[in-house]
């Protein structure tokens, strides 16, 4: 069993080998040591609790080292539920919290870090859920199919969820036992219209969500940063680099489009959620790869697959929600219990959950109809 002092040296270079570049000057040995030093609290914690600690690709490499499990949002939730866990603490932001408590059930309490207005998303923030009521009374018997980086009240109110990895199929799957429906696709513009044309499906028949609200565009705020410019830098640098780019990101479709007229070649660029990407890395006979999504997934790639280089694709495109997640907030959720998502006999209305410094709350009836669409999902 490494010393403390071991350990911090450990994580020093470990941190700055593969991280350094990501985010400058944060690892300094001092820092090191005091994230070795929280983490013998945490994990003694822990191990009372009984808690198993998940997180998320994007959060910092800390993260990584302490996790019982590293990867997406439902593959976490998914795993969590397979391992029989009693108590999941999942780090990430707090739609995905959610989403583990609607897969685990009552069997596992799921905690969060903070509150769900810090671990925030913009897709989560600008989905208006009154427009989407609206829409069906528009399209009588429409299909809504939205993507899992949603809240509760927006699953509850759709007939399939999807997932980055699937979301053609799905949309397909949807469009394909609905003959002559209309399907609105939410709430990512970006994977909305990427989706749409590998699914090879038209406007007439797949609507978009493409709504403002709340401040917010109907993306990912973070994705959004990726535009062609920075691909055309990179790949300028890296002329020997294949393009793994998340589907999410606001270059996507553009991207997509160029792809088919061969303006990039086929076998260079590859649109992957963020799992599909390290399996495709590991793969591949490529040496190099540009890598277009959240800076965090850069540090996993780095390390599980160490023969072989990934650039980001741009230093801005970090997401500050998922960054809200920390050591220090960690301790304190595991010593004082909080923020637990549990269920409510319909206290509350799912589009604003009760929440105060503890707990908050998922409806009952609301994670029921959410529960149905991941299934329809799961059983494509």
């Amino acid at each position: 069993m490494p010393t403390l002092t071991e350990r911090a040296s450990e994580w020093y270079e470990l941190f700055n080998r593969y991280a350094g570049d990501l985010y400058p000057g944060r690892y300094t040995l001092e820092r090191c040591r005091e994230l070795a030093e929280m983490s013998d609290r945490i994990s003694e914690l822990a191990a009372r609790k009984q808690s198993t600690i998940i997180a998320h690709n994007y959060l910092y490499p800390e993260f990584h080292e302490i996790a019982a499990q590293v990867g997406d949002s439902l593959g976490l939730s998914l795993w969590a539920r397979d391992a029989g866990a009693v108590r999941v603490d999942f780090e990430s932001v707090y739609f995905m919290g959610a989403t583990a408590k609607l897969i685990t059930g009552d069997d596992t309490r799921v905690f969060v870090c903070d509150a769900p207005r810090v671990l925030g998303c913009s897709l989560v923030f600008g989905t208006d859920h009154r427009w989407v009521e609206k829409w069906r009374e528009r399209n009588p018997g429409g299909i809504v199919v939205t993507y899992i980086n949603s809240d509760v009240a927006m699953k509850a109110i759709s007939d399939y969820i999807c997932t980055s990895r699937n979301a053609a199929a799905v949309l397909k799957a949807a469009v394909e036992a609905n003959p002559g429906k209309r399907v609105l696709m939410c709430p990512d513009k970006y994977l909305g219209w990427v989706t749409r044309a590998m699914a090879g499906l038209s406007e007439e028949v797949v609507e978009i969500y493409e709504h403002h609200f709340s401040g917010f565009h109907a993306c990912c705020y973070v994705h959004e940063k990726v535009n062609p410019a920075s691909l055309d830098r990179m790949l300028d640098e890296h002329p020997e680099a294949e393009l793994l780019i998340h589907p999410e990101c606001g270059c996507a479709s553009t991207c997509l489009f160029r792809v088919q007229n061969g303006e990039i070649p086929h076998q260079k660029a590859y649109f992957l959620s963020t799992e599909q990407m390290l399996w495709h890395a590991r793969k591949s006979p490529a040496k190099e790869f540009v890598v277009a999504t959240e800076k965090g997934m850069i540090y996993r790639l780095r390390k599980e697959v160490p023969e072989k280089v990934f650039y980001p694709v741009a230093d801005e495109v970090v997401c500050d929600f998922m960054k809200q997640n920390t050591f220090e907030k960690l301790l304190r959720s595991l010593e004082e219990d909080r923020i637990e998502i549990i269920f409510c006999d319909d206290c509350c209305d799912p589009r604003e959950p009760y929440t105060d410094d503890r707990v908050t709350h998922i409806p009952r009836s609301a994670g029921r109809l959410a529960m149905a669409a991941i299934d329809r999902m799961l059983a494509i």
